[in-house]
This record gives C-alpha cells, structure tokens and sequence, in this order.
C-alpha cells in the first residue's frame, strides 16, 4: 500500500485561498457555502474542509464521522474495496492524516468512541488499521509538517510498544515505515527498533517534536507523563509525607528536571490557549501541586499567586468544559474580585453553568 501525493493539491489550495479565503474569510456563512460547493466541484481541498464543517458539527447531518469520514476519503483520492486500499494520488495529504486518525481512534478514544458505525473500519483488525494509519501519517509529514500527524506517528508507536501482542505483529510493518524513512527535515533521528522499549523511545521522540510544533494534545500528553514520572519516583518507597520528601531529596535533580518539563509542556499548549493546559498551569502556580491517581506532591517553591491567575484568564479565552473549572478557580481563589462586583460573579457563574455543570454544582456552594 503507497499513498502518494501528485501535487495537484498545490492548485486546488491557490483555487481556495482566490475564490474563498480572499474573498469570504474564514467562518462566514458564505465562505461555508462556497466551501460545500467547491468540493462538489472536486476540489480536494474544500472537500477536507466540508468534512471537517460536519466532523465538528456546523453542518447538520443525521451520521456526522461517517459522512465527514466518507469526505475524508475523496480529499485523499482514496477508495477502499474487496482488493484492499487505493490511492489515485490526487490527494490532499491533510486529509491523509485524518483518515489514519479515524483508523486510530474510532470507537476507541476521542469523539469517535461513540461514534456511527463505519463499515470499511468495522471490518480491520486493530493491526491492520495501526499499518494504514502509520503509512498515511508517514506520507502526510513526507509532503506538509503537520504537528498532528507527527503526534500520529508517536501515538501509534506507543501503542505498539505497550502491547506485547501488537509489537511482536507489527514490528517488522514498523521498521520498514519508520525505522528506514528519512524524518531529517524534521529534526528526528530514527533509531532502530530491536525492543518495546525501544519502540517506545522512538515514539517519545514524535511526541516531544508534536509538542515543539505546537500540537497541544501531544503538550498534554507529555505532561501528563511527567507528572506520573515524579509520582512514581517519589512514591517508591511509600506514600507517607516523610517517604515522599526524603525521596525528593535523594532524586532532587530528576524530580526537578521532570517538574520543569512538566511546566514546559503545559505552558506551550497554555500560551495557545487551550483550556484544560492552561487551568492546569494555573492551579500548580496557586497550590504547587502535582496530582496523578498514584498520589501528590507539593512544590511550594513555584507557588506564584498571580502566575496562577494569568492562566486561569487563559484557560477562558478560547472555551470548553475546561474552562468552567477555570471560571470555577478564579471565584473560589480570587474572591476579592467579585465581592464589590455582583455582575461580574452572576457573569462568570452563567458561564460556568453553560460549559461545565459539574464545576457549576461545586460553585454554587462556595
């Protein structure tokens, strides 16, 4: 299976930016409609566009992820039938990585565990669909550095590696689609892959370039890890106060290494203001705290009051459930502000109500 792309692509994108971007924007109504007809007329990039108007819902349809997905496949001039997977080559290879997001993701993870049912997935194996997702990511990077499907790739690696069963049947589909391809114009250097642990290594190396291009997804993940690598080191002798302290002090340099990767992560993904980072970011600059289910820790020399409330304004600007418990903080922790200002507390506790009902329940007792 090869997807390739002719490059044809290059004239539909200028055919877009002329007839659509320059002329209606980016989310008018007209620019959505002039979308929609444009990929009727083939267009491969309005199509992956169309399909995202429908995967994230602008556009009313009755199975959303199967028709966005079914767009998808157009885009990437792909058709699937009884002889298995093709590729025309007049593709648009942001569509690429879709698909091989869908292969990934559906009904297991995301928006699409609970998703219609979409037949030509239904019938893969999970290794079938790992090989395809990890081609089309692969050929997607080859012709656009997109964080997104490099974050594919360590995702994918990943998961290989945590499983004994998938490692021992794909380890062979992996080195002859990771280990041999170039990533040099991307700043990775791929080593080979004799171990799971090896596989996994690998995979943190797509992670941490995600992170580095801005994919506030892989930010997250990334962060989250390090925050479990400073549980478990400082949990290892036991979870008593005095266990965690002294294990502190014997791994100080690599509990501190790990706390300012932690930072590091979440503040990218912050500094583009997606929600869950950000409040996260802001609750560990009011408490100190790192928190996983394995136990805490508190790190009372990055306490920072003000840091704290920077981010919590952040995780606001652009929001999602996310941003409820931000609002959330912001009254519980910065109360000062509202006493003298009932509009703004009936404001912000309206919009707790709206994105997060779970954070409103806890506000209203404060």
């Amino acid at each position: 299976m090869i997807f390739t792309v002719d490059g044809s692509y290059k004239e539909d994108l200028k055919e877009y930016n002329e007839q659509i971007l320059e002329k209606y924007g980016v989310s008018s109504s007209s620019a959505e409609r002039e979308i929609m007809c444009l990929a009727e007329n083939g267009n491969t990039v309005a199509c992956k566009l169309f399909a995202d108007l429908i995967f994230y819902k602008k556009v009313l349809r009755k199975n959303f992820y199967r028709d966005a997905f079914d767009l998808y496949l157009k885009s990437a001039g792909m058709s699937v039938n009884e002889f298995g997977w093709s590729c025309s080559g007049v593709s648009y290879p942001l569509s690429f990585w879709m698909i091989g997001y869908y292969l990934v993701n559906y009904k297991r993870e995301s928006a699409l565990s609970k998703c219609e049912t979409i037949d030509i997935i239904e019938e893969m194996s999970l290794e079938e669909r790992f090989t395809i997702a990890l081609k089309l990511a692969v050929s997607t990077v080859d012709n656009v550095v997109v964080a997104g499907a490099i974050n594919l790739i360590g995702r994918i690696l990943f998961e290989v590696s945590e499983d004994d069963g998938l490692f021992e049947r794909l380890k062979d589909m992996v080195r002859q689609t990771v280990c041999e391809h170039d990533f040099s114009e991307i700043g990775i250097e791929v080593s080979p892959i004799k171990t799971q642990e090896d596989c996994g290594l690998l995979a943190d190396k797509f992670f941490v370039k995600a992170a580095e291009e801005g994919y506030v997804y892989a930010c997250n993940n990334l962060a989250v890890r390090e925050a479990e690598k400073i549980i478990n080191i400082l949990t290892a002798d036991g979870d008593t106060s005095e266990a965690k302290q002294n294990a502190y002090e014997k791994n100080k340099d690599a509990v501190d290494g790990a706390v300012l990767d932690y930072i590091c992560f979440l503040k990218i993904a912050a500094d583009r203001l997606e929600p869950y980072a950000a409040n996260r970011l802001g609750l560990f600059y009011r408490t100190g705290e790192i928190k996983t289910a394995d136990g805490s820790f508190i790190f009372r020399d990055y306490i920072d009051h003000n840091e704290a409330k920077v981010y919590f304004k952040k995780a606001t600007v652009c929001p999602d459930e996310n941003s409820g418990w931000a609002f959330l903080n912001l009254i519980r922790y910065y109360y000062q502000d509202y006493s003298n200002n009932i509009e703004l507390m009936n404001e912000h506790m309206d919009y707790i109500k709206t994105l997060n009902p779970k954070a409103y329940d806890i506000a209203i007792e404060l």
